[in-house]
């Protein structure tokens, strides 16, 4: 995060307070501040924050993510300036506003899930509901469970005047329930046409400890393949697969994205010959509890599996536009 930038902003921002009770103490730590005397500042601001004066709440929460005249602290000027706007003080919704967003453009999903509810208040002023939205959308697909259930709060109650729509609302809620479960578990899908005219059917089993993916797959006849190199971090995952293929070494390098209740996979094929890697085949594997087949050479039960290029799109897409 750009803190100091933010930090720039928030001095601007947050300066601009309206009239309070004790505005002359108010003034004297202002007063304090411009003479760079902070420590005397802090001193007038504490003892208002305690009483719960919001104008003082903001500015000493300034203070703390400034470091002026205390240790720096983002967390605890965050909270004071969080305390002075759910009394509903504008100009510190605004600042929690400012700040949250600047942590979310940097992929802090606590952030996203923050600007989202901030957003649907109109904290800040009127907002765009649907970016508000897409804030929270973000934040799910990236594994916030939070952000998740909130959304299927709003569509099943239709709260923030959003229409209640009970299959996103159940679309939320199961994408919730998929991270609190894991990637641990058996995976399965289908990539058509993978084998000349033929679909090719794909089974994993994955188990995730720390940043560590460790699993198997299958080969063209159902035979076990342990994975290599794998790896998952902040739901992004990586893994090798090896095997002998018509007498070659072939290995298949996948790179993925962990969604939930489905995994967006992507894999580029060395051949082991020298020659150069194709393009990569896209797809999705889905959580199941037993593996396609068990040597049977067509399992129409998988093709409830196949899901389009647009399907997986709407799947990995951020959504966020140029906001």
């Amino acid at each position: 995060m750009k803190l100091n930038q933010i930090l720039s902003f928030l001095l601007l921002s947050c300066f601009a307070f309206s009239a309070f009770s004790n505005a002359d103490q108010l003034e004297d730590a202002y007063t304090a501040i411009e003479n760079n005397d902070f420590k005397k500042a802090y001193e007038l601001l504490q003892t208002l924050a305690e009483e719960g004066n919001a104008a003082a709440q903001t500015r000493l929460g300034v203070m703390y993510i400034n470091g002026q005249g205390v240790e720096r602290d983002l967390s605890k000027g965050l909270k004071l300036i969080m305390q002075a706007a759910n009394q509903g003080y504008d100009v510190a919704q605004g600042c929690a506003l400012d700040v949250s967003m600047d942590m979310a453009r940097v992929g802090d999903t606590g952030a996203m899930y923050n600007v989202g509810g901030m957003c649907l208040k109109g904290w800040g002023g009127e907002q765009d509901k649907t970016v508000c939205l897409k804030w929270l959308e973000e934040a799910a697909r990236l594994g916030h469970i939070g952000s998740a259930e909130m959304l299927n709060k709003i569509y099943e109650k239709g709260q923030f005047g959003i229409l209640t729509d009970k299959e996103k609302a159940a679309e939320w809620i199961d994408v919730a329930k998929g991270f609190k479960q894991g990637m641990d578990g058996t995976w399965e899908g289908v990539i058509p046409g993978g084998m000349g005219d033929e679909p090719l059917y794909l089974s994993y089993t994955f188990k995730v400890k720390g940043n560590k993916l460790t699993g198997s797959t299958r080969d063209d006849k159902w035979e076990i393949i342990e994975i290599k190199d794998g790896k998952i971090e902040d739901n992004n995952l990586s893994f090798n697969v090896a095997m002998k293929l018509d007498g070659m070494d072939v290995t298949h390098y996948h790179t993925g994205t962990f969604l939930g209740n489905a995994i967006h996979l992507s894999i580029t094929t060395d051949m082991g010959d020298g020659s150069e890697a194709g393009p990569p085949t896209t797809f999705i594997v889905e959580r199941g509890s037993k593996p396609l087949r068990s040597g049977a050479p067509t399992i129409p039960r998988a093709q409830e599996n196949v899901l389009s290029e647009e399907a997986i799109e709407k799947m990995t897409s951020s959504g966020l536009g140029n906001m």
